[in-house]
């Protein structure tokens, strides 16, 4: 991992005195932002490469290689902008026909890092870091999950699997008949005469 903020000091946990906590991982990276918060107009930029290898996703490990990401970080009035652009391929199971298949996303994340709230009402809108140090890969982990779609389709028009015989229907029509009367109106199949 490269750190072209000198300044900015990075902290893993098990190094340099931290512990490595349950609640954290003990990969994660930790920003020593105490400088910013002490200048106005402070701007850097740093690259990371967030690991998410090993997380599961509805029972998959989806993530194939570490999440790539660009942050800046810019100081202003006591608190410390942070933008960040992540991108990374995802390898999931179609949820419509169980195909594997592999996309890129790419997100962009914006967050104001204060070290105190001028009110309970602030809760959601800014990260509080009352010892100046962010977690910045628990945040981003947190953005990208936050942000990945609901459901994973391979394609938007995706056909799915037949019930019945469970093709694959992206490959073509199976030949099942696609017509089938709710059992609970059976006994009315007759009623207005035969089927045509």
């Amino acid at each position: 991992m490269t750190n072209p903020l000198p300044f900015i000091i990075i902290y893993q946990y098990g190094i340099r005195g931290f512990a490595p906590s349950q609640e954290r991982d003990s990969n994660s990276v930790i920003l020593d932002l105490k400088r910013f918060f002490q200048s106005d107009g402070l701007s850097e930029k740093l690259t990371h490469a967030i690991d998410m290898v090993g997380m599961e996703l509805g029972g998959v490990k989806p993530f194939c290689a570490p999440v790539k990401a660009e942050v800046e970080l810019t100081s202003f009035g006591g608190s410390v902008a942070l933008e960040a652009q992540v991108g990374f391929p995802l390898t999931m199971p179609c949820d419509r026909c169980c195909e594997v298949f592999t996309r890129e996303y790419a997100y962009r994340f914006s967050h104001a890092i204060v070290r105190e709230l001028a009110s309970s009402e602030d809760d959601g809108e800014f990260i509080l870091v009352e010892d100046g140090r962010l977690d910045l890969d628990g945040l981003l982990r947190e953005d990208i999950l936050l942000e990945l779609p609901g459901k994973f389709l391979c394609r938007e028009d995706c056909a799915g699997l037949c019930p019945k015989c469970g093709k694959n229907l992206n490959e073509g029509p199976c030949g099942c008949s696609q017509r089938e009367i709710d059992p609970r109106w059976e006994a009315l199949k007759g009623f207005f005469g035969p089927e045509e």
